[in-house]
């Protein structure tokens, strides 16, 4: 009896996850809509004078106002970055001696 008891649990638990929730009353919150990224729209303007150079607070600056980016995101060799997409950051990427290597929106 028992046996039969605690192997039927899981198939009632697994029944359970299966079935349709009960309907909304109507109150449920809008999603939140996504960031805006405002007046900054990073542009890939040419900005191949900088690949090459010393990377420096100063530059970057000079750099992030030239593409109308919001953010500068300087990424160092080995470093982990996420791969999601932001239309108001610059990205620079350095080599081992902290030279530009690629700079781009995103």
């Amino acid at each position: 009896m028992r046996f039969a008891l605690f192997s039927a649990l899981p198939l009632c638990a697994a029944m359970t996850a299966c079935a349709t929730p009960p309907p909304g009353n109507g109150n449920t919150p809008p999603l939140a809509a996504p960031a805006e990224a405002g007046d900054y729209n990073c542009e890939n303007a040419d900005l191949s004078e900088y690949k090459g150079q010393q990377s420096s607070p100063e530059l970057l600056e000079q750099a992030r106002s030239k593409a109308n980016a919001r953010h500068v995101r300087v990424v160092k060799p080995g470093m982990a970055v996420t791969m999601d997409y932001r239309i108001d950051r610059l990205t620079v990427m350095l080599d081992e001696n902290g030279r530009i290597d690629s700079i781009s929106c995103g």
